[in-house]
C-alpha cells in the first residue's frame, strides 16, 4: 500500500485503511507533464540503441493497438510501444518512474473510458518511428512530447446516432 500511495494510487486515511485516490483534470496534466519530460529525457539516450529490429517491434506494438478490441489491450499496446523504443536508454530509475507514470496514466485512462470503444490508428506512433528511422531524434522527442500531453474532449457516437464529448487521454 506504501507504493501504491506514493504513486498516488491510494491514499491513507487514520484509523479507516486505504481508499483509492481521487484524481482532477489537474493531476492528470501533472502526470502528462511529467511523462513527456521524463520520455523526452529518455528517447535522445535511447536513440543511438534503437536498431530496426527494435523499431519493428514497436511497429508491432502499435499495430497490435490498431487492431485491439477494448481499451485494456489498447492500454497494453500502447504501454508496450513507449517502453520499446525508451527501455534501450539503460536508465533504470528513469524507466521506473516513467514505469510509474504510466501506471497513474492508465488509471485515468480506464477511470474515464466509457463503454464503448473505436478502434484507433495511432498516428503519433508510427510518426514518432518514422522519425526515429530518418535519424530525426528532436522531431521524435517534440512528437512523443505533445503525443503524451493530448488531454481533452472527444466526440463519441452514441447507440441512439447521437455525438457526446467525452473526456479522453491518449498517449
Amino acid at each position: 500500500f506504501r507504493r501504491l500511495e506514493a504513486q498516488g494510487l491510494v491514499a491513507s486515511e487514520p484509523r479507516r485503511g486505504v481508499r483509492v485516490a481521487s484524481f482532477d483534470l489537474a493531476s492528470v496534466r501533472e502526470v502528462a507533464e511529467m511523462r513527456a519530460a521524463l520520455e523526452g529525457l529518455a528517447l535522445p539516450h535511447a536513440a543511438p540503441r534503437l536498431p530496426a529490429a527494435i523499431l519493428d517491434e514497436a511497429e508491432q506494438a502499435t499495430l497490435a493497438g490498431d487492431r485491439s478490441r477494448d481499451v485494456r489491450s489498447w492500454e497494453e499496446a500502447n504501454r508496450t510501444f513507449h517502453r520499446t523504443i525508451l527501455a534501450p536508454c539503460n536508465m533504470p530509475r528513469l524507466l521506473a518512474a516513467i514505469d510509474d507514470l504510466h501506471a497513474m496514466s492508465a488509471r485515468f485512462l480506464f477511470a474515464t473510458w466509457r463503454s464503448t470503444w473505436e478502434t484507433r490508428t495511432d498516428h503519433d506512433h508510427r510518426a514518432i518511428l518514422t522519425a526515429l528511422r530518418a535519424g530525426q531524434v528532436e522531431n521524435a522527442v517534440a512528437i512523443l512530447s505533445r503525443h503524451v500531453q493530448w488531454i481533452g474532449q472527444r466526440p463519441v457516437r452514441l447507440a441512439s446516432g447521437g455525438v457526446h464529448e467525452v473526456f479522453s487521454i491518449e498517449g
